[in-house]
């Protein structure tokens, strides 16, 4: 059997979910600094990154035990969606709390607190524009879905792509071509609705 240290996060996953706890505590020791450092980008509150943060590894346990993950190569990316979701599920109750206490209907106040901040303002867009791509590479095929999400989402280099999925750089980019090209039609067809 394979040493902990050596295994991918797929394969940790599989590992713990087969009942190896010590697989679980090696995919946090990898991801923990990652999504705090995420979390407390979103929150600017330490507390509160800290309590979203248990929220995200307990979920993630949960869904292991129960069997939601299943090992197709995006760990990282299952990860990022329960971390996200949790976070929206935060605003959200940010919101409906704000929109108790103010009895003015001030949008950005009843929205977020700190949509004054231009910071905050910008890492919301940003949010916004990166779950708009999600959803579009989502309806990838499978191999230009996997380019775009190394690409994007890991910070990959086409070399890098290129020798974590055992082809050439040359394949590589023209996956990535073709997944924009896929990825500007469906936003076209998605504007037009």
């Amino acid at each position: 059997m394979k040493q902990l240290n050596a295994m991918t996060d797929e394969e940790l996953a599989m590992e713990y979910m087969s009942g190896n706890d010590y697989a679980f505590d090696k995919l946090l020791e990898r991801y923990k600094e990652k999504v705090f450092k995420y979390i407390f980008s979103m929150t600017k509150e330490k507390s509160t990154a800290e309590d979203i943060f248990q929220d995200v590894f307990v979920r993630i346990i949960v869904g292991l035990r129960e069997g939601k993950y299943t090992s197709k190569g995006f760990f990282s990316y299952w990860v990022s969606t329960i971390t996200r979701n949790i976070l929206i599920d935060h605003f959200r109750k940010d919101r409906i709390l704000a929109a108790d206490l103010n009895n003015n209907n001030d949008i950005t106040k009843m929205y977020l607190p700190q949509l004054t901040d231009v910071s905050a303002e910008t890492t919301i867009v940003n949010t916004q524009v990166k779950d708009s791509a999600v959803k579009l590479m989502n309806h990838l095929p499978e191999l230009q879905r996997e380019v775009v999400y190394m690409k994007y989402f890991e910070d990959k280099s086409f070399k890098e792509i290129a020798s974590l999925t055992n082809v050439s750089i040359n394949t590589s980019l023209g996956r990535m071509r073709y997944a924009i090209l896929n990825m500007r039609r469906m936003a076209k067809k998605y504007n037009s609705l």
